[in-house]
């Protein structure tokens, strides 16, 4: 693979940038599914400007949206509100059990709550409603996903309501001539709670929209930052590819160009994806389509490695092609963008909450692009001696119990062994280096 960035001189040169003919910024464009709707198409959707001072302003005028089932969905006005706190009482399965749990605790309120309870399990005890068969039966993990999106109806399933769910988690506790068992009761609606915002939180639309939206505001943040200009692009991978198999990406491509022409005294063009590439035909295709795009700019392209691609590139098979196209720069692994929530680390107000219960698992932490650390390394260029500009101490870090020993969190989804960076580097690919002993993440160049 052929790649126009020198990281340890400049951009699209082989002069330091103070010899080059100006001293303009980078004009960089952030390519992603940033407001996380399609009901529009991306010809619709404006190319924004974006820095430090209106990134608030600019994500409330896009309005990032997640979909949260056929009836309801969450907007996002700033990063804050990614934080569970801001959105719990928008869901309705969360904030009813929360509501439920509110009169349990209150004496006031106890009884009634608990003769409610009684009263509807004894209703639906001596209901003529028909009984599932085991093959309509879900599990409450089902339930719950399906609830959120993430799964379709059943047949034969019953209707979809809270009640039926809130039947299946108290009536273990619930007897006909007694009082529940409130104590256990209320643990029990704390536990259903968990494992319901643990599913949405990890839910792939999720992550993908706040990880995007995180990385793009460290993106802008760095230092130097203000000397460039940024654009936000709203447009996915699945989109841009339906731009190439549509017209072969010419219309998209010129949109492109005309903006950046608009800009008077423009410096070089870096085009930062948020798409991960895998070894399949489509993307191999959107590839070579964003290789294209780069060379259009006279600038280059930062995109990631999928799982399967990272695979492939460090396989030792001497057969294996190499990966990747001219003005491609690709890097992988991800890194971690936020701390997992939890009442040691990140806690929430509504509820005790461990988004990370046991050990942490991969699925359960949100992973950034490292796409987005390429960029920052190429705008501390002029700022930050060269051994500073590829290490990042802003990664979060935290530690947990194995085996009755600590362990700190890797700052990378994986942690490469010495032969599987130069395995990478050797295939054209940037590494990002993860620790298991010490914070922060560097990235490793060839």
């Amino acid at each position: 693979m052929s790649a126009r960035i020198d990281f340890t001189l400049g951009f699209n040169t082989q002069k330091p940038a103070h010899e080059r003919g100006h001293d303009n910024g980078l004009l960089i464009y952030v390519l992603g599914n940033f407001s996380g709707r399609q009901q529009d198409t991306p010809a619709q959707r404006k190319i924004r400007k974006i820095d430090i001072d209106n990134f608030e302003q600019v994500m409330t005028l896009i309005k990032p949206t997640l979909a949260i089932d056929p009836t309801a969905s969450l907007t996002f006005e700033t990063i804050d509100d990614f934080h569970p706190d801001s959105w719990l009482e928008k869901v309705r399965l969360l904030s009813d059990w929360q509501r439920l749990k509110k009169k349990l605790n209150e004496p006031a309120l106890a009884a009634q709550a608990s003769a409610a309870i009684q009263a509807y399990y004894r209703a639906e005890t001596n209901s003529d409603a028909p009984i599932q068969t085991n093959e309509a039966k879900e599990s409450q993990q089902d339930t719950l996903q399906r609830l959120l999106g993430d799964k379709p109806k059943k047949t034969g399933a019953r209707q979809d309501s809270v009640d039926h769910l809130i039947e299946r988690i108290v009536s273990p506790y619930v007897q006909e001539d007694a009082s529940p068992q409130l104590q256990v009761l209320t643990s029990e609606i704390d536990a259903i709670s968990s494992e319901l915002l643990r599913t949405l939180l990890h839910r792939q639309d999720f992550q993908r929209l706040e990880a995007l939206w995180r990385a793009t505001e460290g993106l802008i943040n760095e230092e130097g930052g203000d000397e460039h200009d940024f654009f936000l692009v709203d447009i996915d991978q699945a989109e841009l590819l339906a731009e190439l198999r549509h017209d072969k990406g010419s219309a998209f491509e010129q949109r492109l160009l005309q903006h950046a022409h608009s800009i008077a005294d423009y410096g070089d063009i870096l085009l930062v994806g948020d798409h991960y590439f895998s070894d399949s035909e489509d993307d191999q295709d959107l590839m070579q389509y964003c290789s294209r795009l780069a060379k259009a700019c006279a600038g280059s392209y930062l995109g990631s490695t999928a799982p399967s691609l990272l695979d492939l590139a460090i396989a030792t098979d001497p057969e294996i092609k190499p990966v990747g196209a001219k003005d491609v720069l690709l890097s992988c692994p991800r890194y971690l963008l936020r701390l997992p929530y939890g009442d040691k680390r990140e806690p929430l107000d509504t509820f005790s909450f461990e988004e990370c219960p046991n050990l942490p698992q991969t699925h359960e932490l949100l992973w950034g692009n490292p796409a987005f650390l390429c960029a920052r390394v190429l705008i501390r260029n002029q700022l930050k001696q060269e051994e500073a500009r590829f290490y990042f101490d802003d990664i979060p870090a935290f530690s947990f119990e194995q085996d009755g020993e600590p362990r700190l969190q890797p700052g990378t989804e994986r942690v490469l062994t010495e032969n599987q960076i130069n395995a990478l580097l050797s295939q054209g690919i940037i590494a990002l280096i993860g620790f298991h002993r010490r914070p922060g993440v560097r990235l490793a160049i060839f």
